[in-house]
């Protein structure tokens, strides 16, 4: 493997792009990337350890601003156990660098089981009985991504005349 790849150069591409960049204000920012969240229901969901990393697409819900997926499990918690740090990415599919849109998220996993009242309370937004969960009888985790970051690349920031990168941070 060859790699002479100036690691310092691309890792800070982004960061000196946004030194110029011309920047949203942060509320019309906001509101452009939970549309698009609200307009989507499935990402792919990285969780990780030390050497092991793990992208798993998931259906989630958005309630209150956060991230909510139920799980019945999978090697995704095996980051989970050891590293409440998360990202998540909901994208489209791409067909043009003229009409490209995507969102990365970066925060903090929450857990919680099958008695919580966290999850009574996502059951109870998404219209389902939470006596129709327990009768199932499938042991499941709730887990919660609390936001940090959002960054997303989107042309029609470039078509309303601003950068095709917007991030807001909490």
């Amino acid at each position: 493997m060859n790699d002479n790849i100036n690691y310092e150069h691309f890792k800070n591409f982004w960061i000196e792009q946004q030194k110029t960049a011309k920047h949203m204000d942060r509320e019309q920012a906001l509101e452009h990337i939970k549309n698009f969240i609200k307009n989507h229901n499935t990402c792919g969901f990285a969780t990780g350890t030390g050497d092991y990393i793990r992208c798993t697409p998931i259906e989630y819900t958005f309630m209150n601003d956060e991230f909510w997926f139920v799980s019945e499990g999978g090697s995704k918690f095996i980051g989970l156990e050891k590293n409440k740090n998360v990202a998540l990415a909901i994208f489209e599919y791409y067909g043009d660098v003229k009409d490209s849109h995507g969102l990365q998220v970066m925060g903090k996993a929450v857990l919680y089981d099958r008695d919580s009242d966290e999850l009574k309370q996502l059951l109870a937004f998404k219209g389902i009985p939470y006596d129709a969960m327990k009768a199932a009888k499938v042991e499941v985790a709730v887990v919660r991504v609390i936001p940090e970051v959002y960054e997303m690349y989107d042309t029609d920031f470039v078509k309303a005349g601003y950068d095709v990168r917007q991030i807001v941070r909490f």
